[in-house]
């Protein structure tokens, strides 16, 4: 009881440490390991509602329909509340909601694709054949070792307190991917085995529980050796380990409750800490040849960086550097034409087929182009205080979205947009997830982003870039000017819409 009180402690103290560091990386890795979800077969070809109603009202050959006539069919309501049931929840839990309904992300998208391109062509059973194999090689290689990796950065991140994000990719800068990933399966498939065992599948789980973290140690160990340390490292151990996940049960409810806000900034990070003080705490037990990186030792004092690569040049990233006009002008364009995409992918998701979003005809969303240089302008002084500026950014891109909606509504008697439903919504104007969404956004551009793209802006001669402004703020402001009398409206798009189409012998 009181090694676990001091295991929680020295997480609770590491954890305090560039916190927000530490919770992006068990963000970042989480969101990465997700992708890997379990296959299922269940029939993803009712994909799209909307899609399937028309499907069937165009082949049933009860229904009879005039020659050479229009078929208005208009949504009722109660399809529409079908239709907004799949989407109550949000963006991100619709993608959550969707990969585990239809298997996973990559069958999402082949789905989408036969729609889209081959009009259906493919089977069901092709899909989740190919779309499972690719994902399965993915899972593998990538998804699995980065856990590994995520394993790197918290057992450094004990010793090094200036542990950089990009220790996560250690698995890979170190060559060792297939190795491990290797590694990693042979663990999945003697846990699926000794599962049939009932008591066996719990021994083993905890007995294969450190070979992650050997692995982050040395990349380079042995199938066999990683398996026989692993063992050798949980003898006596598996009990209190179940202990340790038993005593932390408390934290999985109350990342239920709070719909994995708790988890997010919080207890994942805390966990991952506890499990890195825990391997340490079983590997200074024995001498092991095979498990001897210096750098790693606990008995050692905290250094402020890497000593072993001090030496090396490093991405600097300086997030408050000034911006010029014309600079201003490519970044709103940028996110502009970004949040397009995001929109046009996601409608890609849901419905299978590509609709162009927003008001305008041009690639481009504006609310997307102002939020993100209203954050740039208005929010400079703040910085320097990383968790205010994204309250504010929050804050900023809720109005910004509200008065848009207002606008769009009241002056073009149009919605584009309907939260209702959604947790904690405002008039279906503005949703909280939709504002975590734009704050993390707004967070991107003024730290990342933002800075990047003035590095890459800067190397375009000038002549170019005002060339390139020119070009794009004439066909911004015509497309602007046509649709003020002719907005972009239609199926997918607004919230009020029929579907038209001819039907013929």
């Amino acid at each position: 009881m009181n090694e676990r009180k001091f295991l929680k402690n020295e997480a609770r103290k590491n954890l305090k440490i560039h916190y927000f560091r530490n919770i992006i990386v068990t963000f970042i890795t989480a969101i990465i390991l997700s992708s890997g979800i379990t296959y299922t077969t269940k029939n993803f070809t009712d994909f799209s509602l909307t899609t399937n109603i028309i499907s069937k009202i165009t082949n049933d050959s009860n229904l009879k329909i005039p020659e050479n006539k229009i078929f208005d069919y208009d949504f009722n309501k109660n399809i529409q509340e079908k239709i907004q049931k799949n989407y109550k929840y949000g963006v991100l839990s619709y993608l959550i909601n969707e990969t585990l309904n239809n298997g996973n992300i990559v069958t999402t998208l082949f789905n989408g694709i036969n729609k889209l391109i081959l009009g259906n062509k493919i089977s069901a059973g092709v899909i989740i054949i190919i779309s499972s194999l690719i994902l399965w090689g993915i899972n593998w290689l990538f998804f699995k070792v980065i856990e590994v990796g995520k394993n790197r950065f918290f057992l450094e991140k004990r010793r090094y307190y200036e542990t950089k994000m990009e220790r996560i990719l250690f698995p890979y800068k170190m060559k060792k991917t297939f190795h491990i990933a290797f590694i990693l399966f042979n663990k999945f498939i003697y846990q699926i085995l000794w599962s049939f065992t009932i008591v066996g599948g719990f021994i083993k789980y905890y007995e294969y529980r450190m070979i992650p973290y050997i692995l982050a140690e040395n990349p380079n160990i042995k199938r066999k050796d990683a398996f026989l340390l692993s063992k050798k490292l949980t003898v006596g151990e598996k009990l209190e380990l179940f202990k340790m996940d038993l005593s932390l049960i408390g934290w999985n409810i109350l990342s239920i409750f709070s719909f994995n806000i708790t988890s997010i900034f919080y207890s994942d990070a805390y966990k991952d800490f506890i499990f890195a003080e825990y391997y340490m705490k079983l590997r200074n037990k024995y001498s092991f040849d095979l498990l001897n990186d210096e750098k790693l030792n606990i008995n050692v004092p905290v250094y402020k960086e890497y000593p072993y690569i001090k030496n090396k040049k490093s991405l600097k990233i300086d997030y408050n550097k000034d911006y010029d006009f014309i600079t201003y002008i490519l970044f709103f364009f940028t996110f502009a034409c970004f949040g397009w995409f995001w929109e046009v992918f996601l409608e890609f998701i849901k419905l299978g087929r590509f609709i162009n979003r927003g008001t305008m005809y041009g690639p481009w969303l504006p609310v997307y182009g102002w939020g993100g240089v209203l954050i740039l302008l208005l929010l400079k002084k703040y910085r320097d205080k990383p968790w205010l500026l994204f309250i504010l950014a929050f804050t900023l891109c809720g109005i910004v979205e509200y008065g848009t909606s207002m606008y769009l509504e009241y002056v073009k008697h149009l919605k584009y947009w309907d939260y209702s439903g959604y947790f904690l919504n405002i008039n279906g104007r503005i949703c909280l997830e939709g504002l975590i969404l734009f704050g993390l956004g707004g967070f991107g551009f003024t730290y990342i982003f933002a800075p990047l793209l003035d590095t890459v802006y800067k190397k375009i001669p000038k002549y170019i870039k005002i060339a390139m402004c020119t070009i794009l703020v004439s066909c911004y402001l015509v497309d602007l000017s046509y649709t003020h009398n002719h907005p972009n409206t239609g199926m997918g798009i607004t919230r009020n819409f029929s579907v038209k189409f001819q039907l013929t012998k």
